[in-house]
């Protein structure tokens, strides 16, 4: 175990994965796209979980895990949970690794912050260390048409951005057949999330409590999308333009096979 960080320290990012509803909503849409693609032993890479014990609980799904990390103090985390040293991502995002190394590439929520070159970036070195036969999942923050809770938490999100629907296909229409889409974190956990500090880490059994009544009373919700959505496709060739007789107003739900929310 890495020495720079306690027992103590370890214990209480696992208290907090445990209680972070959001973040436990994301790892099992994640976790559910992930068994849809019935893979055997794949190769996998998880980059940004922005708790280690999201990785670590990836690991049990199956197959050979690699995590990397955008920092050195994060990097240093994972390894006291993981028992291995993560690598570094690159100043400008660079994945350091050959090309085609991956079945699967896990892009939690915080790597992509917004439509950007940055954005797109990465989803291109993703596409690079991916196979031929690879897929890409990835968690944002989803923008609704109605955004109400965003409209009353509107200083907690001060300057935060996230994709709408024909964002999140722009942003994958170039090297990936998008196959589906998932929503999750409806009104109240949201809300939740905004109260309890969505940046910063959760604070053990208050939170969890007040989580767990706000996802009970999303329940009543079950009709509405989520807050946060985890998409899936599979690699293509990179494709830096459109051909024009190609070029629609096709959205993001008429593009993919499968859309769920819970």
């Amino acid at each position: 175990m890495n020495l720079d960080i306690s027992a103590q320290e370890v214990e209480q990012w696992n208290g907090d994965f445990r209680a972070d509803r959001p973040l436990q909503m994301e790892m099992e849409a994640v976790e559910r796209t992930f068994l849809s693609l019935e893979l055997t032993n794949p190769t996998c890479l998880d980059v940004g979980v922005v708790n280690p014990f999201g990785s670590l609980r990836l690991r049990r799904l199956g197959g050979y895990w690699t995590t990397v990390e955008a920092t050195p103090e994060r990097a240093r985390l994972a390894e006291a949970v993981l028992g291995e040293a993560p690598l570094l991502m690159g100043s400008a995002g660079e994945l350091p690794f050959e090309d085609k190394q991956f079945d699967v590439v896990i892009l939690a929520r915080g790597c992509l912050k917004g439509p950007s070159a940055g954005d797109l970036a990465l989803v291109q070195e993703c596409h690079r260390v991916l196979k031929t036969t690879g897929y890409l999942i990835l968690a944002v923050d989803y923008r609704k048409t109605l955004d109400v809770a965003g409209l009353l938490c509107r200083r907690q999100w001060a300057g935060s951005s996230g994709y709408d629907d024909r964002q999140l296909f722009d942003l994958l229409k170039k090297g990936f057949d998008v196959l589906g889409v998932r929503t999750c974190c409806r009104f109240w956990v949201q809300i939740a999330r905004a109260m309890l500090g969505a940046r910063g880490r959760t604070k053990g059994r208050t939170t969890a409590c007040l989580y767990w009544l706000a996802h009970q009373l999303d329940g009543l919700l079950f009709f509405t999308k989520g807050y946060q959505a985890v998409a899936y496709g599979r690699r293509k060739g990179w494709r830096e333009r459109e051909p024009p007789a190609t070029r629609t107003s096709i959205t993001l739900s008429n593009s993919v096979l499968r859309r769920t929310r819970w």
